[in-house]
């Protein structure tokens, strides 16, 4: 999750558990008018109480409220403008099932503020909220992130920074550069765990008892909630309306096949098998929900999975090259080609189960299968390097990034100033 959607869960959360009564008289004041986007006062307060959060202080002097509206409503007339290019542009799209995700990621986050599941959903009953109409509140704001967020990345993808530019910018910022942390080189062996066909089978014959259910009569969004594994089970498997091109092609195909209140057949895509019900149509879109059963490997999966890792290790340990056997097994399809190299990583952003498993090791030696959600690792430290300064030619591609990311910033900002006085913008405070 990016600080951009972190900060916005927080704004919400805060502004929606913290602010009613605090800023009550201000709930329908205009602070700006961003083409026909308007910015409310209390919106601006609340952001403003976040950072109060976030900063430990309290602000109790008038003049500093002010000063800090007058600061903090430039920033989100900056949103705004982002928020009103992302719409116009008909490159970018955001579909149901991103949000969907993003949502219910978003909402575990804010869960985790709490001490308990149980606390956070006494939270939502004190303010008269279900979970699902705490997702329906803030659905529109997290399309609007995801919206703001690809608009973005479409601008940096187009940055480009030329060596001169990397020597540049490291003679201008060699005195506040970050330390180089301790890092650790790394080639691997992944050997996914896929289900077999005993297991399709069994996954597919569960999605077709539960389609005889639906069609039988049983309540379609209570059979969503008890077997769906999509994230809209919390919505009885609502998907809202969407388009064709906003989802995958098999369950486009045969969700726009289906009148109102029909029921697909068991339809199956990358994410597993469906059961679909149109629930509304206009024009050319439908309104539908699903009922998701995921490709999820069983235990014999698992178990001939790990003993072919496990063969594959020991056949290393006697003498056969790492580098071949990554090439013929390795599931990874962004590394086999290098045979299994993945580059540099600072130590202490790898993931816990590798921290374990290398920590006894030294250059050129290799651990046993090591568990992740991607499956099996075989893992082979080719480097180490302790922590120290940055170096022009050994970390060029940290300063490379590190000088795009400046760059970016720079023209990020010019081209904002740029797009804002093609927009009407008034400013009411």
């Amino acid at each position: 999750m990016d600080n951009n959607m972190k900060k916005l869960i927080l704004i919400l959360f805060v502004a929606f558990f913290s602010l009613r009564g605090v800023y009550a008289e201000t709930l329908d004041k205009i602070a700006a008018v961003v083409d026909d986007q308007v910015i409310l006062l209390s919106e601006l307060d609340a952001q403003i109480q976040v950072y109060a959060i976030q900063s430990r202080i309290t602000i109790s002097d008038s003049l500093a409220l002010d000063s800090l509206r007058r600061e903090f409503l430039d920033k989100m007339i900056e949103d705004k403008v982002l928020l009103v290019k992302a719409e116009k542009d008909t490159t970018i799209k955001v579909t149901n099932q991103e949000v969907g995700e993003a949502l219910t990621r978003q909402i575990e986050m804010i869960k985790s503020q709490f001490p308990s599941e149980e606390a956070f959903l006494a939270q939502l009953r004190a303010e008269g909220l279900t979970l699902r109409e705490l997702r329906e509140q803030y659905h529109d704001e997290i399309k609007n992130q995801i919206l703001k967020d690809k608009l973005i990345q479409k601008r940096l993808a187009m940055v480009k920074v030329s060596s001169g530019e990397v020597k540049e910018f490291f003679e201008a910022n060699r005195d506040s550069l970050p330390e180089k942390p301790a890092g650790i080189r790394l080639s691997h062996i992944l050997i996914g765990i896929n289900p077999g066909k005993a297991t399709l089978d069994s996954l597919y014959n569960f999605a077709a008892l539960i389609r005889d259910k639906a069609v039988s009569g049983e309540n379609f969004e209570t059979l969503a909630k008890n077997y769906s594994d999509d994230p809209s089970s919390e919505n009885g498997g609502d998907l809202g309306w969407f388009s064709r091109g906003e989802m995958v092609s098999p369950f486009e195909d045969a969700a726009f096949a289906l009148q109102p209140g029909e029921i697909s057949n068991v339809v199956e895509t990358v994410f597993g098998f469906h059961v679909i019900k149109v629930t509304g149509r206009k024009e050319d879109r439908i309104k539908a929900s699903h009922i998701l059963i995921k490709l999820a490997p069983g235990e014999e999966d698992r178990e001939k999975k790990l003993r072919l890792a496990d063969s594959l290790y020991q056949a290393i340990e006697t003498g056969a090259d790492f580098a071949e056997v990554a090439k013929e097994y390795s599931d990874d399809e962004n590394s086999v080609q290098k045979g299994g190299e993945l580059g540099w990583y600072a130590a202490n952003d790898l993931l816990p189960g590798f921290i374990t498993a290398l920590q006894d090791l030294d250059t050129g030696e290799i651990s046993p299968p090591v568990a992740s959600e991607f499956g099996y690792h075989i893992l082979r430290i080719e480097e180490k390097r302790a922590a120290g300064s940055l170096d022009p030619k050994e970390d060029f591609k940290t300063l490379e990034e590190m000088a795009r990311r400046d760059k970016t910033h720079k023209q990020l900002k010019e081209w904002l100033d740029r797009i804002s006085s093609e927009i009407y913008i008034e400013k009411r405070l």
